[in-house]
């Protein structure tokens, strides 16, 4: 694994705490670096870190905010 990518992973807690969770990634890391990618896309789907999910719980939050509104009028 490359420096880079050994730093990355440290520094980023949502990272490591999916890659302590499933230890056999990385031996997939260590073996090739461009298995990087697949890796983060697998963690972003699991903690909903993807735009989209951003995107759907702003819309939810801004949903129960205006619900709140109309309930105190």
């Amino acid at each position: 694994m490359d420096r880079y990518l050994q730093e990355k992973l440290k520094n980023d807690k949502a990272f490591k705490k999916y890659l302590d969770e499933n230890t056999n990634y990385l031996k997939y890391l260590n073996r090739d670096s461009s298995y990087h990618q697949e890796f983060m896309r697998l963690m972003k789907d699991k903690y909903k870190e993807r735009t989209t999910d951003k995107i759907n719980n702003a819309v939810k939050t801004i949903n129960v905010i205006s619900s709140i509104i109309e309930t105190i009028k």
